[in-house]
């Protein structure tokens, strides 16, 4: 918001006319007007009374305490992916760096840019040398925001930051942080449910369209929690040789999808679990074939009673088909796990069937 914009709300908050604020400055009513017209500026020694006035500071009348909004955010984010995605991860990283720089007191940038580099620096081709100055830069910004008042953003941190420490083989600092995390239960049983309240207002106000869009979040959010938890018991219960149990816990995720209307892509990704610790090739590309026909497919929430009322919440520009189908071909070529696949000529076949990621990193520019 601009100096001129600032002095007449302020103005009018404090209910002051124009020529009240002249009188109090001994400036004309015209020379007021100008200001808030944006035609000139108070002179500098007109400041600090000015700012008295209106019961502010200088900072803010100069709008150095200025800051972007969430939808901002939310639109530079997608530059960032843009940019990453059609030139190169270095020109979208030093473009966000700049915008950190410009505000570095707003941590929603701060997460939202850190979080997103950090992802997209997965599924980009440099070397660990290349890598390293990035993957610093990002363990700074995470202790940063480990020190922020508010608990999201801090349990964010941490949870990001363990992960990276667990990657990278350092357990011993992975379970230190783990250890400075509240578990999820201890903050459910010390905070009301402030969710369900909301929806109880709603429908005491007359408001059941509200009421049944949050309670399609709060849905929606609980299935994707409890398909993350089946995807790692598939994991853990194979890793512990109970593979009649894994498969029986996949067939039941795969029965999950189109019972609650989710994702088709969904419904693969435990058997895939599978059948790649099975090295069991055949069924291995069947799999990948319906999952990467799956990626290419935008989830239609609008036909589903479950979810037609959030199908208006603008799509995350990662999510977009042709995007996912890059993040999948390139976990394909570089997960160890598929080795087992390399000679397969119908492998070869698959992989060439999807659009490879013009983003490159050019670390040396």
């Amino acid at each position: 918001m601009a100096i001129h914009q600032i002095i007449h709300e302020k103005r009018k908050e404090l209910g002051l006319t124009q020529e009240q604020v002249a009188a109090y400055l001994n400036v004309s009513t015209a020379a007021v007007s100008k200001w808030e017209n944006g035609l000139t500026s108070p002179d500098i020694s007109l400041l600090s009374p000015l700012a008295r006035l209106l019961k502010t500071d200088i900072n803010t009348l100069l709008c150095f305490t200025e800051d972007m909004t969430e939808q901002e955010i939310h639109h530079f984010c997608e530059r960032i992916t843009t940019l990453v995605r059609e030139k190169s991860f270095a020109e979208g990283f030093l473009e966000a760096a700049e915008k950190i720089h410009e505000y570095p007191h707003n941590e929603t940038l701060l997460h939202s840019l850190t979080l997103l580099l950090d992802s997209l620096l997965l599924f980009t081709e440099p070397s660990a040398d290349e890598r390293r100055p990035y993957e610093e830069t990002l363990t700074a910004w995470y202790e940063r925001l480990s020190a922020s008042d508010d608990d999201k953003v801090r349990n964010s941190a941490y949870y990001m930051t363990a992960s990276r420490l667990i990657r990278a083989g350092r357990y011993d600092e992975a379970q230190t942080i783990l250890n400075r995390m509240p578990d999820k239960e201890d903050i459910m049983r010390s905070v009301a449910d402030k969710a369900l309240l909301q929806v109880l207002l709603y429908e005491e106000q007359g408001q059941p369209e509200k009421a049944a869009e949050d309670l399609q979040r709060m849905l929606l959010s609980s299935l994707n929690r409890t398909q993350l938890l089946l995807y790692k018991l598939v994991d853990a219960e194979v890793s512990a040789g109970e593979m009649q149990a894994a498969e029986r816990i996949a067939d039941k995720t795969a029965r999950m999808t189109p019972l609650f209307d989710l994702w088709p892509y969904n419904a693969y990704v435990s058997s895939l679990q599978i059948a790649v610790r099975k090295q069991d090739t055949d069924e291995t590309i069947r799999l990948l074939k319906n999952l990467l026909q799956a990626s290419q497919s935008p989830w239609d929430m609008a036909s589903s009673p479950l979810f037609c009322r959030i199908r208006k919440d603008p799509p995350e520009k990662s999510a977009h088909p042709e995007f996912l189908s890059q993040i999948l071909k390139s976990d394909l070529e570089r997960d160890p796990g598929y080795d087992f696949l390399r000679d397969r000529e119908d492998f070869k076949t698959l992989l060439a069937s999807y659009p490879s990621s013009t983003a490159k990193t050019n670390c040396t520019e």
